[in-house]
């Protein structure tokens, strides 16, 4: 029998049982006895039936089909979660719908209601839109609708979180360029933002870093978390504050652009000055020089949060209060750092 023509009449026609039985067999319900289960599944095998997973879904009331909204896909950093997420996934036969909200909080709010008009069965978020989600954050968690959050943060305490420890591994970061030697250690800084804590928790632990050395000197410029921003933020700073040191970004994206404007003004790296970045990124290693940086798990975090998301579609229901996940960074050393130079 052709492929296109199997459907589940022809499948109940073929067995000698209704259309209803077959249903419930394809979707391993109760109310089949175990001598029609057997008879149906080996007509199903036989005849390389595979039920559309869809229809399949909407008996159920699940379509195997995780929203993933992810702030900018163009952005390297954001690589390593989705990996993490797909990896997981396809592990356990979840599809995928992935949207991107360029940043922007009505974007990631259409994200959102389009994956609940899609019948998805969960929406799993990463970073996000600067502020302003909240609110539906909640109505969504309210109602049941399971919400994952990673490298993002909400006062929610039923709506699950994955992140780093961006306090300690800025403190680590920084406390090893003062182990260097390095006294004047610039930061350039990203966005402010309450929903993600990255860039002020990063800063805290620098600071922390400074007092327990007991240096009062703190130089915070801001970069946007951008290449080009960091750029004009490194030249703007190497000319105001020509006794630097060292500089640590809080993204390697920035150190990136913070690279090519320190090369431009004549120093080099890590002879002039050193630099430490955040989150290795996979350009990380591959640039000139390699960059020291800070390593955030991305792929571990993105599978952990994805398989923390299916655990609570797979709980019938259930809604057990799953605890937040906290990862910590690692220091991950490369040519960028170097002790600093002392001057007789």
């Amino acid at each position: 029998m052709k492929r296109n023509k199997l459907n589940i009449y022809k499948i109940a026609e073929i067995a000698g049982v209704s259309k209803s039985t077959v249903s419930r067999v394809i979707n391993d319900k109760a109310g089949v006895g175990d001598k029609t289960r057997k008879k149906v599944l080996e007509i199903i095998k036989d005849l390389n039936y595979q039920p559309n997973s869809f229809a399949r879904g909407l008996a159920n009331n699940k379509t195997k089909t995780i929203g993933l909204v992810v702030s900018d896909i163009t952005d390297p950093f954001f690589s390593g979660f989705i990996k993490g997420v797909e990896a997981k996934a396809m592990e356990d036969n979840y599809n995928i719908m992935l949207a991107n909200s360029h940043w922007v909080v009505e974007e990631e709010l259409k994200c959102v209601k389009m994956f609940q008009e899609g019948r998805v069965d969960g929406v799993l978020i990463i970073s996000g839109a600067r502020d302003g989600l909240d609110v539906y954050l909640n109505d969504l968690s309210a109602k049941n609708t399971p919400v994952l959050l990673i490298d993002r943060k909400t006062d929610n305490g039923s709506i699950p979180k994955i992140n780093v420890d961006n306090f300690s591994g800025a403190y680590m970061g920084v406390k090893y360029l003062l182990d260097l030697g390095h006294k004047k250690v610039a930061c350039i800084k990203g966005d402010d933002v309450a929903s993600s804590g990255a860039s002020v928790d990063r800063v805290l632990g620098y600071k922390k870093a400074l007092n327990d050395f007991g240096i009062n000197n703190e130089i915070i410029v801001p970069g946007y978390f951008e290449v080009e921003d960091a750029y004009k933020a490194t030249h703007n700073l190497l000319e105001e504050q020509k006794d630097i040191t060292a500089i640590f970004y809080l993204s390697d994206m920035m150190a990136i652009g913070g690279l090519k404007a320190i090369r431009e003004r004549g120093l080099k790296v890590p002879d002039d000055i050193s630099v430490l970045g955040c989150d290795d990124i996979e350009l990380a290693s591959l640039i000139n020089p390699p960059l020291t940086t800070l390593r955030q798990p991305r792929y571990e975090m993105g599978y952990k949060g994805m398989g923390a998301l299916i655990s609570i579609l797979e709980e019938t229901n259930k809604r057990i209060n799953h605890k937040d996940i906290s990862f910590n960074m690692e220091l991950v050393i490369r040519e960028s750092t170097k002790k600093v130079n002392i001057v007789d």
